[in-house]
């Protein structure tokens, strides 16, 4: 199975640049908690301007432009070990909170992932299978003739292991 997650357009573009190697969330609106968390070991990350703060005119579509591997994955439940890694991300440190403290358990989770450019990119237009407040969706095949290239992040890997070790 081929999955796609909905992320943060500025998420994307932080992992995209190598400045950020975790993603963090609680769940969807139609997800409960416990099904929400990082399972799957491989996932392309589809942005959207949904909850940013500068909204622009919705996408017609994703355009898919990065592959995660996850290294790692678990959950948070102690607000001070994200606080520290929240300089280490795009995330808005006061909704990280909201969502902490949101929904009775306090717990994110969290992934800690390699990235990979795809060249060329790939466009997956609207559809009401990709629709909703979801995060996890499947996704076809994609087109043949993509490539991927690992986007270099070390330092900041280092950085973020060394927070949740």
């Amino acid at each position: 199975m081929i999955l796609g997650f909905k992320e943060l357009a500025s998420v994307c573009a932080a992992v995209g640049s190598g400045k950020q190697v975790l993603l963090l969330r609680k769940a969807g609106l139609r997800e409960s908690t416990a099904e929400s968390g990082f399972q799957s070991s491989s996932f392309y990350l589809l942005p959207t301007h949904y909850h940013e703060k500068k909204k622009s005119a919705p996408a017609p579509g994703f355009d898919v432009a990065l592959r995660v591997e996850v290294i790692r994955a678990g959950h948070l439940r102690e607000w001070s070990v994200i606080a520290k890694l929240s300089p280490l991300t795009a995330y808005d440190p006061v909704v990280l909170r909201e969502h902490f403290d949101s929904r009775g358990e306090k717990l994110l989770h969290f992934a800690l992932v390699r990235a990979f450019h795809l060249r060329p990119g790939w466009h997956l237009p609207s559809t009401p299978e990709l629709s909703g407040c979801r995060s996890w969706f499947e996704l076809p095949h994609p087109p043949g003739g993509i490539e991927e290239s690992p986007i270099p992040a070390d330092t900041v890997l280092e950085a973020t292991q060394a927070f949740l070790a």
